[in-house]
């Protein structure tokens, strides 16, 4: 991501704000992002973050190559130092950087709504993380759109740019609210479907899919974009907190289950959660993305710079 010359401040929030939820992102909130900007922007400018931005060949400052001169080019082009040196009629070419599109696939399927009682929800603690990392790429002059899905996905909001547009994020995200079931490649396939250009993009969810990604990775891939999976869980539900009949109720389709909660179901299902992040992360590196999974009990802040650490999202 290139870096802005102006401050890390927020923009003064506007006449809408009445439609950014306070509960989510409270001055406190704001503070915290701001911090996470700068320091964002010291771990690139001092070299810890991998340069990601795409370049492409045109009139920038950085040179790039030589090639040889065709009748219409540019003579203002022409290298007239090597001319001298070697009769070589020969164009300095230059690369450019790209504006960075950053997607943020917000899961808001019925699971994400999950939470134990008091605590925050996957799915807002997903918007808190989806809204910091927006505004550290909003401060990095990126292009950023913010498209929920659950059993599709509609079109990505208008990709917006600036500093002074995060309350626009802010106001999509706070619209946000649990709803259907999950599928991830119908998802997908409707975000390609639109045609965004190229970047990368980042999927937060809890990706408790029955059908699995499938190809979804793959398709995004191919299409041109970057992933990065974000996965979402409560890693309290994995200590059961008492033994005995137990009615579990699947938060997606409302149907029943009647079990006998014993220590040793308990462990098949950690062996079970343990082989289906397994198995993101090995979907993710089949495509080179990066699969990072984030406890809801850890604060949106410490999952940021668990983000910037992996590396991958900062560049």
């Amino acid at each position: 991501m290139a870096t802005s010359s102006s401050d890390d401040r927020l923009p003064d929030p506007d006449r809408s704000i009445a439609q950014v939820r306070a509960d989510l992102f409270d001055p406190a909130f704001l503070g915290r992002v701001e911090q996470l900007a700068l320091l964002a922007r010291r771990m690139v400018t001092s070299g810890a973050q991998a340069h990601r931005r795409s370049k492409k060949i045109g009139s920038g400052l950085e040179f790039a190559e030589h090639r040889d001169y065709s009748a219409g080019d540019d003579m203002a082009q022409l290298d007239w130092a090597l001319l001298a040196r070697s009769d070589q009629v020969q164009i300095r070419e230059y690369e450019e950087e790209e504006d960075l599109s950053v997607y943020f696939l917000v899961d808001h399927s019925q699971s994400m709504a999950v939470g134990a009682e008091g605590e925050i929800s996957l799915l807002d603690r997903a918007l808190q993380i989806a809204a910091a990392l927006g505004y550290i790429s909003l401060s990095n002059l990126d292009r950023v759109s913010v498209v929920p899905f659950a059993q599709g996905a509609g079109a990505p909001m208008r990709a917006v740019r600036g500093r002074g547009q995060f309350f626009a994020v802010l106001r999509t995200l706070s619209a946000v609210k649990p709803a259907g079931k999950t599928d991830i490649r119908k998802a997908i396939d409707d975000f390609v479907r639109h045609q965004p250009r190229p970047g990368l993009v980042v999927l937060i969810s809890d990706f408790f899919d029955p059908s699995g990604l499938g190809d979804a990775l793959s398709l995004l891939a191919y299409r041109g974009f970057e992933p990065m999976l974000l996965h979402l869980c409560d890693l309290q539900l994995l200590q059961a907190g008492a033994y005995g009949d137990v009615t579990l109720v699947d938060s997606e389709t409302g149907e029943l289950c009647e079990i006998t909660l014993t220590p040793a179901l308990m462990a098949d299902y950690r062996k079970a959660f343990a082989a289906f992040s397994a198995d993101l992360e090995r979907a993710a590196r089949q495509v080179a993305a990066r699969c990072l999974q984030l406890d809801v009990a850890v604060p949106f802040d410490e999952a940021v710079l668990k983000v910037f650490r992996q590396g991958g999202f900062l560049g």
